[in-house]
Parts: structure tokens; sequence; C-alpha cells
């Protein structure tokens, strides 16, 4: 019993962590389509620099290995539709 309690605890801790990861990327998404609107910029082109800005900062602290893997881990949910 004290194993699925720890489970429970443990599965509640990723729930709420991912809770508040996902609540932070909408706040991000509405900011930048937001500042799209204010300054009449293309949010598809204001979108992709994001993106790429994300990946450099990735590939400077993490190397280009790590930024590798994450645009490849990004490239597979695109194609399969799961979010890990």
């Amino acid at each position: 019993m004290t194993a699925q309690k720890v489970v429970s605890l443990s599965e509640y801790r990723q729930d709420t962590q991912q809770m508040h990861i996902d609540d932070v990327s909408a706040q991000a998404f509405l900011f930048l389509q937001e500042q799209a609107q204010e300054l009449d910029l293309p949010m598809r082109k204001l979108l992709k620099e994001h993106l790429l800005g994300i990946a450099c900062v990735v590939k400077a602290v993490e190397g280009l290995d790590e930024a590798q893997n994450w645009l490849a881990l990004i490239s597979d949910e695109i194609n399969t539709g799961e979010h890990h």
C-alpha cells in the first residue's frame, strides 16, 4: 500500500509539473501572439524565429548533439501526434 501512495504522489507531482509547464507555454504563446498583433508582425515568422532562437540557445549551452536531439524529439512528436 505504501508503494502505491509513493507512485500516486510521484504521478501527482508529474501531473502538477506538466500542468504548470503547459500553463507557462500557453502564456508565452499568448504573449508572442499579442506582440505580433501590436507590432503588425507575421505570427508564422515570429514563431519560426522564436523556435530557432530556442534551438540556438540549447546548442550554445548544451551542445550541437543535444540541440539536434531536441529537434529530433520534436519532429517525432509532430509526426506521431504523441506528446511524451
